[in-house]
Parts: C-alpha cells; sequence; structure tokens
C-alpha cells in the first residue's frame, strides 16, 4: 500500500524541485524528484584523501563558494578510508574507477556486502545532462562517457525487474538510500525518513518502491543505515551527519 504524506514544492530560480513523503510497505522515505536538465546534480568527495565528507563541510565549502545547499545525499558504499569502493565521476574527472570484481567469501557462512552482491549498477549524468542507471559490466561496455557518477550495489531494479537475490519477506530491516530513472529521464532520489519506527525497510519493498510507484524501471541502492538526506526548508538545518565518501548535491547561488 502507498501513501503519501507530505507534499512539498521548492521552487528556485531555475525549476521546481518535487519533494514529498512516501509511506510504503510499512516504511516512510522522502522522495526527491528532479529534472536533470533543468537542476544541476553534482557529486562531491572529500577535499583531502582519507578524510571522511560530511554535510556540514560540504555547506562550508560552498558557503565560501557563494552557494548553499538546496538537495543533499550520500553517493555509492565506500570503504574504510573514505575511498569509494566502485566507480566515482566528479566533473567529468574519475575519481575512483569502476569495479567489476567478485566477492570471495572466507567461510561459507560469509555473507556478501551489498556492493558485491551482483548486479550492482552505475547511476550517471551525461554531458547533455540526460540520466541512466546501467548494470556495471553494461556499463563498462556502454562507451558512457559521463560528467558524474557513482557505482554501488545491488541493483535494485533493472529494466522492471527486481533483483532475483531480494525477498519480500526479509527481516533485514535498515535505512536506505537510493536513485532511480524514470522512462521519461527523470531523477528520483529516495531516503528513509531517520526515524526507527518508520524508516527500517528491507531492500526488496525498497525495490518495490522505485518500480511500482515511483515509475523507475531501473534504480541503484546507494547506501544503509548511514543515510543522511537534506532538504532545506524541510528537514531542519545542515546538520552533523555520519562520514561519507561522496556526496550527491543540488546549490543554489546566495549572491
Amino acid at each position: 500500500m502507498l501513501t503519501r504524506t507530505t507534499l512539498f514544492g521548492l521552487l528556485l530560480a531555475t525549476a521546481p524541485l518535487h519533494s514529498e513523503t512516501i509511506e510504503h510497505g510499512g516504511a516512510t522515505f522522502w522522495v526527491h524528484r528532479v529534472d536533470p536538465k533543468a537542476v544541476k546534480i553534482e557529486l562531491h568527495l572529500p577535499e583531502k584523501a582519507g578524510e571522511p565528507n560530511t554535510f556540514p563541510k560540504l555547506s562550508a565549502r560552498l558557503e565560501a563558494q557563494g552557494r548553499r545547499l538546496v538537495f543533499a545525499m550520500n553517493s555509492g558504499i565506500f570503504e574504510g578510508n573514505f575511498r569509494p569502493t566502485g566507480l566515482h565521476i566528479a566533473e567529468g574527472r574519475t575519481m575512483t574507477a569502476l569495479n567489476l570484481d567478485d566477492f570471495v567469501k572466507r567461510s561459507e557462512g560469509e555473507l556478501t556486502p551489498n556492493f558485491f552482491l551482483k548486479p550492482n549498477g552505475v547511476f550517471f549524468l551525461r554531458a547533455d545532462s540526460s540520466a541512466a542507471v546501467l548494470e556495471s559490466s553494461r556499463y563498462a561496455k556502454s562507451g558512457e562517457s559521463p560528467v558524474l557518477a557513482t557505482q554501488s550495489g545491488p541493483l535494485l531494479v533493472e529494466g522492471g525487474r527486481i533483483h532475483p537475490a531480494l525477498g519480500p519477506d526479509s527481516t533485514s530491516k535498515r535505512y536506505r538510500n537510493g536513485v532511480g530513472v524514470t522512462k521519461d529521464g527523470q531523477v528520483v532520489f529516495v531516503c528513509s525518513v531517520l526515524e526507527r519506527d518508520k524508516g527500517m525497510s528491507n531492500l526488496y519493498r525498497f525495490a518495490e518502491l522505485f518500480r511500482d510507484h515511483l515509475a523507475c524501471p531501473d534504480a541503484l541502492y546507494l547506501d544503509g543505515d548511514i543515510s543522511y538526506i537534506h532538504l532545506r526548508g524541510l528537514t531542519g538545518p545542515v546538520e552533523e551527519t555520519n562520514w561519507f565518501a561522496g556526496i550527491l548535491a543540488i546549490t543554489e547561488s546566495v549572491r
């Protein structure tokens, strides 16, 4: 059952940004829809290698440039040294390479980390501002040369099909965040409401939300319990967050 509990419009000088909370499968999510041809989506990595990225740190850097955050959400999964596990491209520059490795279990009962739960995938923006989500090996063969990209896993939905390893009865419930692309090219960012009694979901229901209710035939999981979202005017001031590698952001000028 889908329930829309809150509806907002953020109107900027350039274009509207549409935000709302949606309930699905017993959990509540922030949903932020963006026309990538009207609003610039950016990917910001830490200023120094090995240091964490946070929303306040990013906000301070932007303010020094005469900009402020309108939207922020953490990007794909990363390692303990705050280096992304997979492909990250910002402003056309490849920060970390595409990762097609398979996870090798050291024991029979070891769980496969989410990033390596194949198929995984890449969310990316082309120079013409069009957006897509592609399975990682397909991306490698595609010849795409994007200006922005983040790789993560699992690939929640591919061509309208939910990842085969995900099940509706899974008891693994966490905060979730992810990104999907609609048939008409809109980018849909989703993040759990950060309240334990409202925001916890399994991966199947999260994928189902993208496919069945957000019209995204392709969607990518970004990360889990550490996830945060900032929507100016809706989620409160920019506050201290968990530590990240990449942060996806939309800004506006304050000068």
